[in-house]
């Protein structure tokens, strides 16, 4: 063990317990994988000593425990996010949390191999290398899962899109009938 890996291992486990939270929606959950996952890490002899392999060694433990934890759990729970906390107008800022909702529910929506890539790549801004580690996949079939995953996401927001405009058209003529 060097003298480095007890702070990098701090730092990696903040990122690690994100991760958990978006993985299962529940910090509380989310917590509880991640230290189990840091006695892993630090109990098991093969594991990294340091720098990106302990980072890539403890994303696996932690995904591998949240997918069986979706397992045991056998439902999908949204995900959870810290507020975006900004100089916005109100209606700005409503707009932007009825799309972020909506993101969220189509994210839990997902195949948890496709919502676990997406979240990886564009809320972790993991690089494809480090997926295909994390994953145990070749590079090649991250992109391709990564661009399954993005057009099944966009799919799902489109139909939630045509359910909301068409439940607004349905209560403007209900209005209209009823005036």
């Amino acid at each position: 063990m060097t003298t480095h890996q007890p702070q990098e291992l701090l730092q990696f486990s903040h990122k690690a317990l994100i991760f958990a939270k978006q993985m299962l929606g529940n910090v509380s959950d989310a917590e509880d994988l991640v230290q189990a996952s840091l006695v892993k890490v630090l109990s098991h002899p093969s594991a990294p000593k340091g720098g990106v392999d302990l980072q890539k060694w403890l994303y696996r433990v932690v995904r591998n425990a949240a997918i069986d934890k979706l397992r045991d759990q056998a439902r999908y729970q949204e995900l959870d996010h810290s507020p975006i906390i900004d100089q916005q107008t109100p209606e700005k800022s409503l707009e932007q949390n009825q799309l972020k909702q909506r993101l969220e529910q189509a994210l839990a929506l997902l195949p948890i191999a496709q919502r676990e890539i997406i979240v990886l790549r564009d809320y972790h801004q993991t690089s494809y290398e480090e997926i295909a580690d994390i994953l145990v996949i070749p590079k090649g079939t991250v992109m391709s899962r990564l661009h399954r995953a993005r057009l099944a996401l966009r799919q799902l927001l489109l139909k939630q899109q045509a359910l909301e405009s068409s439940t607004e058209q349905n209560q403007e003529v209900n209005h209209e009938i009823l005036s």
